[in-house]
């Protein structure tokens, strides 16, 4: 039994957990919207670490139980949500022709992100940014600035909330780069008994993509006006949404719910926001599946878990708009928002709907 309670406290951090050895992953801050609803920010990395919409809950978002070694080491991947750039080819690949060699900028992830400010429910990070074209054998230099703040949920739900607004502005001292913003929450899953689902609202008949090899039909549901994909992390795939199905009269791009791990409650999490790109041309982050074909700029990935019982993460990824020419220099500023939700199976059900538009679909199993 002890085995077990500890394999699970490996995969889902309480606040109080993730706060116990806050000395050892560089004093993250807490934010804190009432009594019930707060979130963790890390300065190390720069970004929100744990999303609490009540008390005693399991994070929303996914943070690596082996945190305190990636920390130390200067390892990237703490889980969270993060800021990126794209296209993921041209700077996260050594080979891009070929797509081999996978790696993460040091630079860019997990950057130097200091504090500049912060209070009981804001703060305001920022680092100087650094990444090379792996196409052109171009370094490009810059800086972002992150604010973080908490806010009231946009649509009246009588749950408990955590809501969060990004303001991401990032410059780089060059002009004319054909780059995105790339916002990327790590979320949790119950793994393959208990996989979560992804939702994304669209037009009627949406093309989804693969963005990586092909989904298989049992991971993926196409409705009359959404998809909805499998996440369970035991296997890798990619999802992506065409700018043309996207339905932009809806803030909300992107959900996930999930029965939430030892609990009878569920959650819900979703991305909002207008700073993402409107046509096929405003969007740079070629597949790798097709990297001839069309894009798609709301995004989720399923890893998979090689180490189970330990379980890794999937993503809710949105492309942000295209960096704009400014003064011999290219700048991209976007706003989004991230809201988490806990409740019965039936009242987030009805947020969802609220949210999404979506009703009468099926969650996976």
């Amino acid at each position: 039994f002890n085995n077990f309670a500890l394999v699970k406290i490996m995969n889902y951090f309480t606040k109080n957990t993730l706060l116990s050895f806050k000395e050892d992953i560089g004093n993250p801050i807490e934010l804190n919207f009432n009594d019930e609803s707060s979130a963790v920010v890390s300065e190390y990395g720069g970004r929100l670490l744990g999303l609490y919409p009540k008390n005693n809950c399991y994070s929303l978002l996914w943070i690596n139980p082996e945190i305190k070694e990636v920390v130390k080491t200067r390892g990237r991947d703490i889980g969270g949500d993060r800021y990126w750039i794209s296209p993921e080819r041209e700077f996260f690949y050594e080979k891009p022709q070929t797509w081999e060699g996978w790696f993460c900028p040091h630079g860019l992830d997990p950057a130097y992100y200091e504090i500049l400010a912060e209070s009981s429910t804001s703060c305001t990070l920022s680092s100087t940014v650094t990444v090379e074209s792996q196409i052109k054998k171009h370094i490009y230099n810059g800086e972002i600035t992150r604010q973080i703040s908490l806010i009231k949920e946009p649509i009246s739900t009588g749950l408990s909330y955590c809501g969060v607004e990004f303001v991401d502005d990032c410059v780089f001292f060059q002009p004319n780069l054909k780059i995105n913003g790339w916002s990327l929450a790590c979320i949790i899953s119950g793994g393959p008994s208990n996989p979560g689902t992804v939702l994304i609202p669209t037009k009627p008949n949406p093309k989804p993509l693969s963005y990586f090899r092909t989904i298989p039909e049992d991971r993926l549901n196409i409705g009359d006006n959404y998809v909805s994909f499998k996440l369970d992390v035991d296997d890798v795939y990619k999802l992506a949404i065409r700018p043309e199905d996207i339905d932009f009269t809806r803030h909300a791009k992107i959900g996930y719910i999930l029965n939430i791990p030892d609990s009878e409650e569920f959650g819900f999490l979703v991305k909002l926001s207008n700073d993402i790109p409107k046509t096929q041309d405003d969007c740079f982050d070629i597949s790798r599946d097709h990297p001839e074909g069309e894009i798609g700029v709301i995004q989720s990935y399923n890893s998979e878990s090689p180490n189970k019982p330990s379980l890794k993460y999937g993503e809710i990824e949105l492309q942000l708009s295209q960096f704009d020419p400014i003064d011999n220099a290219s700048h991209g500023k976007a706003r989004h928002q991230l809201i988490g939700y806990i409740g019965s199976k039936e009242e987030v059900l009805e947020v969802v709907e609220k949210y999404l538009g979506i009703a009468n679909f099926d969650l996976f199993l």
